[in-house]
């Protein structure tokens, strides 16, 4: 299995059938199957927007596959965000003896619940807005069960017993092959730590709602201007919705805060709306230390198994080097970010596009305390993660076209199983 100067590997060159053994179309397909059936069973997304077409909700699925494939950790990362509004949520309703679980406060912070006004459009609510115009004595809570909410969800369970049978499959695989010393190649290590990712982003969505496609409605007796007169303390122009001086729905977010900046608004002073869904891309300013560790543990565990292939045979020395490079890199450059603060990355883009709308200024006092040298460190750190990323993804194919004769043979399972 290692890379062995003093000794001779013997390799394979180019495409090997699997007639009497284990072949390069079986690696690969196991590979892909473990990946795509793990992002397509582990991601919960928000409600789509209404009247969205099926493809278009399609579409979004898969901008979110390619991401938990590429970069995982920001799939990871978007997930522990959600749950920790969700506990807040759950702890604020609880204070006002409210009847509130996990699987409310997913369902109410991915678009859920939705203000009826009596002369305008509905719109979404968050949490900080439901438990404002519930503390204010405006509303009470919502009378949806937990039960309700789990019969509109469209979990499949089955899906997701396979996903994890396939990736618990395929790491008793490179353990057993560990043990006889018989090579694992890169794409099977690498989809292997991408399972460490999606067991995480499994386990931090494991309460929320899926694939609902229709909210629940809260009809008031009042219109928009009369909603605002009674909760609102003073009269503006929302953006998002006519809550937002409680909070906005979809801020701060990575596309609130970068791509609406970046366009030239006409009126950047009045409202741009109204949110026709929350966001899958929302995420939080307040982290305990603790979420912190457990966020900084999946990134760094992710890039390290990456690092148990530094001996392993590649078919030229370049290679080995660079795939050495680059999982230091990738691994060094999550380290940084754990260390920095897991919002540094989004707040180092946010400070590239400075706002000037003041329901934004949770962000700017946040980017305000953010330094040029951070700026610069963490613009490098993106930088170098993103390639070295993208090497070890090309690697790991490149590395079939010379490949050690042992990939191909099989665990001799009777070997590795205790006799009874």
């Amino acid at each position: 299995m290692a890379y062995n100067t003093t000794t001779t590997t013997e390799f394979v060159v180019g495409w090997v059938s699997e007639p009497s053994g284990r072949g390069t179309l079986g690696i690969i397909w196991s590979c892909f199957f473990t990946i795509f059936v793990s992002t397509w069973t582990v991601l919960h997304l928000n409600l789509p927007a209404p009247n969205e077409r099926h493809w278009q909700t399609q579409v979004r699925k898969a901008k979110w596959m390619t991401a938990a494939v590429l970069v995982p950790e920001v799939v990871t990362a978007s997930a522990f965000a959600q749950r920790v509004a969700a506990r807040e949520s759950v702890k604020t309703m609880k204070a006002m003896n409210c009847p509130w679980t996990m699987k409310h406060a997913f369902y109410l912070n991915m678009g859920g619940f939705w203000i009826q006004p009596k002369d305008n459009q509905p719109f979404p609510i968050n949490s900080a807005q439901l438990s404002y115009l519930i503390a204010d004595g405006y509303m009470a809570a919502p009378s949806l069960t937990e039960a309700e909410i789990w019969d509109k969800s469209k979990v499949d369970r089955f899906a997701k017993i396979v996903a994890c049978g396939q990736i618990g499959w395929l790491a008793l695989q490179c353990v057993g092959r560990a043990v006889q010393s018989l090579p694992i190649t890169p794409l099977e290590l690498a989809t292997v730590g991408f399972a460490i990712p999606s067991l995480a982003t499994f386990c931090l969505w494991f309460e929320k709602p899926a694939d609902i496609e229709t909210p629940t409605k809260i009809p008031i007796p009042d219109t928009t201007v009369q909603l605002l007169e009674r909760v609102s303390p003073r009269v503006y122009r929302w953006w998002q919705t006519p809550l937002d001086f409680i909070d906005t729905v979809n801020s701060p977010s990575f596309t609130s805060e970068i791509i609406l900046k970046s366009r030239k608004w006409p009126g950047r002073n009045h409202f741009i709306g109204p949110a026709t869904r929350i966001r899958n891309d929302n995420f939080a300013l307040k982290y305990s230390k603790l979420d912190q560790v457990i966020v900084g543990m999946v990134w760094v565990g992710y890039a390290g198994v990456h690092l148990s292939a530094w001996n392993f045979d590649f078919p030229s020395r370049m290679e080995l080097l660079l795939w050495r490079i680059s999982s230091l890199v990738m691994a060094g450059s999550m380290v940084i970010f754990w260390i920095t603060g897991n919002r540094k990355a989004y707040l180092l883009l946010s400070y590239l596009w400075p706002s000037k709308k003041e329901h934004l200024e949770k962000i700017s006092s946040e980017r305000a305390k953010v330094s040029t040298a951070q700026v610069l460190l963490g613009a490098v750190t993106t930088f170098s993660y993103l390639t070295a990323r993208i090497i070890l993804i090309v690697q790991v194919f490149l590395a079939f076209r010379k490949a050690p004769q042992g990939i191909f043979e099989t665990v001799d399972w009777t070997k590795v199983l205790p006799h009874v």
